[in-house]
């Protein structure tokens, strides 16, 4: 194996050994390991570093990965965009992090939540965008009856999910405001699903290739997301505990995900 290489899968190893001592730390929370060493006020600080240093480095790889395009380039702008969405996204996370660090429960709604839903628009838009790029540059899209088929597919499909879900998020107890972000995060999430599903008929086709892989790995991380927000939602409406290890998993393997999509994209960009 070559220096080169070994780089390039560290952080992938990282990832696998993050997923397996929080994948641990569901199944078995009170075994001696969770209980004694890896503490729940450790693995929540460790959570918050893992998330700030994966979501900054996709923000950076992906603003780099625009810096590399030609100007004339369609797809210039997506990457822009994509940069500032996992930017609001860090700055989001960056606010939760004086608590987490100190193994606190972060306060929910907060500043932070602000940052996460401004990211949203720029992150629908940058993979709006994109499809608008491949399209343009000839990548197989479909027609635009397949693209209207799929868009009208997700969308029942999301509200056939979306009713029995939030109904109880809608009606459980709490602060107004509580209870419209717990229900406004799936609501994003689902909208969010519209392009990625597109894009997700892009990767499908170009599976194989570089290209393919890229988006593999963002549109993998992306629905990771989703997956937390609504999960988060519906269960914790439910009354359910012991929630914290699922969401902290899903999160680091989204935000690791989509950096590892990005710096992908620049090594290709590079070579």
């Amino acid at each position: 194996m070559t220096k080169s290489r070994g780089v390039d899968l560290l952080p992938w190893v990282i990832l696998a050994l993050v997923v397996v001592v929080y994948g641990g730390w569901a199944l078995a929370p009170s075994s001696a390991l969770y209980a004694d060493v890896l503490t729940p006020e450790l693995l929540l600080a460790a959570a918050a570093l893992v998330k700030l240093v994966y979501l900054l480095a996709g923000a950076l790889w992906a603003f780099a990965c625009r810096d590399r395009l030609e100007e004339d380039n369609p797809a210039r702008p997506a990457w822009a965009l994509l940069s500032v969405g996992l930017g609001a996204t860090f700055v989001g996370q960056l606010s939760y992090a004086p608590y987490q660090l100190l193994g606190r429960a972060a306060p929910f709604p907060s500043v932070g939540d602000l940052y996460f839903i401004l990211a949203y628009p720029f992150l629908v838009a940058a993979f709006v965008v994109l499809l608008r790029a491949y399209r343009e540059s000839g990548f197989p899209v479909g027609s635009l009856g397949e693209r209207l088929a799929i868009v009208c597919g997700v969308g029942l499909l999301a509200t056939v999910v979306a009713v029995p879900i939030l109904k109880p998020v809608v009606n459980a107890e709490g602060p107004l405001l509580e209870r419209v972000l717990t229900v406004m995060y799936p609501v994003l999430d689902l909208v969010l699903l519209v392009p990625l599903a597109l894009l997700l008929r892009v990767a499908l086709r170009l599976r194989g290739s570089h290209v393919g892989s890229v988006w593999a790995f963002i549109l993998g991380g992306m629905i990771f997301m989703c997956v937390g927000d609504i999960s988060f939602a519906y269960f914790s409406a439910l009354g359910w505990t012991h929630l914290d290890p699922f969401v902290h998993l899903t999160f680091i393997l989204s935000y690791g995900l989509i950096a590892g999509g990005a710096y992908r994209q620049y090594r290709l960009l590079h070579s």
